[in-house]
C-alpha cells in the first residue's frame, strides 16, 4: 500500500464528510422552514398549499432567518451537550455501548490473555496501559475510545477474545493502539457529537408526533 496515496484518499474522504455535513444542515434548515411555512399557511387559510406569488405575505425573510438561526443553535447545542457528556474519557463510551471492565485480578484464561496482549502492545508502543472493556457480542470487533492516551480504553467483543488466536488478537490490539497514537479517538467523539446535533431535530419531531397522537387518543 502506498502511504501517500492512502493519505490523499483520506483527505478526499474528509472533504466529502464536511460537504455532506453542510448539506445535511442546509437540508434541515430548508425542511424546517418549509414545515413552519406550512403550519402558518394552514393557520391562516386552513390549507397546506401555498402559491409563490403570495409567499412574501405569508412568510417574511425575518421569519426565515429566525427559524434558520434556531435550527443552527439547536444543532450546535445538541452537539456540544453530547461532546461534553463523552468528555469523561473512553470508559463513558465503553459503558454506553454496554461494556464492562475486565478486572486486572481476573483468573479467566482468555481474559488474562487479553490483558497480557494489551499490556505488551502498550509497552511496545511506549504508551500508558489502557483499561480493557469486554462487550457481550459474538462478532469479531474492537474499538479504542477516549480523548487522550491518558484516559483511553480498548473495547473488545467476546467473539474477538474467544475466536481469534493470540497472534490475531495482537494484530487487532495493535490496530487499536494506532488509533490512540494518531488521535482518531478525538475525531470520533466529535463526529458522535455532530451527528447527535443533527439527529436532535428528528428526535424532537418524533417526540412531538407521539405527543400529538397520545393527545388525539385522549
Amino acid at each position: 500500500m502506498n502511504f501517500f496515496e492512502a493519505q490523499d484518499r483520506a483527505r478526499k474522504n474528509t472533504f466529502w464528510f464536511i460537504l455532506l455535513f453542510v448539506l445535511a444542515v442546509g437540508g434541515l434548515i430548508f425542511l424546517t422552514n418549509l414545515l413552519v411555512l406550512g403550519v402558518i399557511n394552514f393557520a391562516s387559510s386552513e390549507q397546506f398549499t401555498f402559491f409563490p406569488d403570495n409567499l412574501q405575505d405569508v412568510y417574511s425573510w425575518q421569519e426565515f432567518a429566525m427559524v434558520s438561526l434556531g435550527v443552527c443553535l439547536l444543532i450546535f447545542s445538541g452537539s456540544l451537550y453530547k461532546t461534553m457528556s463523552l468528555s469523561g474519557g473512553g470508559s463513558t463510551v465503553a459503558e454506553m455501548l454496554g461494556g464492562r471492565q475486565v478486572p486486572a485480578s481476573t483468573t479467566d484464561p482468555q481474559q488474562r490473555q487479553l490483558l497480557n496482549v494489551v499490556e505488551e502492545m502498550a509497552i511496545a508502543a511506549g504508551m500508558p496501559i489502557p483499561r480493557v472493556y469486554l462487550l457481550e457480542d459474538n462478532a469479531i470487533n474492537a474499538f479504542a475510545a477516549g480523548k487522550s492516551s491518558a484516559n483511553a480504553v480498548i473495547g473488545v467483543t467476546r467473539g474477538t477474545m474467544t475466536r481469534l488466536s493470540r497472534e490475531e488478537l495482537q494484530g487487532v490490539i495493535a490496530h487499536e493502539f494506532s488509533h490512540i497514537a494518531n488521535g482518531d479517538m478525538r475525531l470520533n467523539i466529535r463526529l458522535i457529537g455532530v451527528l447527535h446535533g443533527i439527529l436532535l431535530i428528528g428526535l424532537i419531531g418524533g417526540f412531538m408526533l407521539r405527543s400529538m397522537r397520545f393527545t388525539g387518543r385522549s
